[in-house]
């Protein structure tokens, strides 16, 4: 009996770590601009969270997944990052998508003149 348990216990907790650590927190070497969260507010806007450790304003190409109507799609878009800007960039109508927090990635990012970033 006692050895039951302890085993159930085991699984619990191994079950409990392998979601803990399916989540993977950004790194130092990802990179200067670090996707956080790709974020689906109540009015179906598309949003990166972002945080720039970068000397320079950015344009970079970023992936977010969104779930609508059941189902997982996928949205590029293209958004400016000031330097050294923690929050959310991007405002892209998914017509809909369900309200949370997704998964995503940073494509490509390109320096950008400082005043372009002003003028969003």
């Amino acid at each position: 009996m006692k050895t039951r348990n302890a085993l159930a216990v085991i699984a619990l907790i191994a079950s409990l770590n392998a979601d803990v650590h399916a989540l993977n927190p950004p790194s130092d070497s990802d990179g200067p601009i670090r996707l956080l969260n790709c974020v689906v507010s109540s009015g179906g806007r598309l949003e990166a969270e972002v945080d720039s450790q970068s000397d320079d304003a950015l344009l970079c190409n970023f992936r977010c997944n969104y779930e609508f109507g059941g189902k997982t799609l996928s949205q590029w878009f293209e958004a400016k990052v000031p330097a050294h800007f923690s929050g959310r960039v991007g405002k892209v109508d998914t017509s809909g998508g369900k309200p949370g927090n997704y998964s995503g990635e940073v494509g490509t990012c390109r320096k950008i003149d400082a005043r372009a970033v002003e003028s969003r």
